[in-house]
């Protein structure tokens, strides 16, 4: 399994517009194949968390290359001003 969180910080008066673009790309991404989990959480303002498990690396490289999610990116970079990685491993 690989498990994650993604923090994304919006760009100052962009949290409505990236929820907006956020939502459908998680509710397309829990019905992938190898999708063990794919949540999302608003935090502080303009703050959002998505933590993910995914079944194998290779279904993780299958998510990043659908229409959803690239289409995601492209959007991206006008809403989103910092995003963070962070494993998650069991302890």
């Amino acid at each position: 399994m690989i498990e994650f969180s993604v923090v994304i910080y919006s760009r100052p008066n962009q949290q409505d517009a990236l929820l907006d673009a956020l939502l459908p790309l998680v509710k397309s991404s829990r019905e992938e194949v190898g999708a063990v989990m794919y949540d999302l959480h608003a935090c502080e303002e303009g703050m959002f968390v998505i933590t993910e498990k995914w079944q194998s690396q290779d279904a993780l490289d299958a998510h990043e290359a659908t229409e959803h999610f690239v289409g995601f990116q492209e959007k991206a970079g006008e809403l989103v001003e910092k995003v963070l990685r962070l494993p998650l491993v069991s302890v």
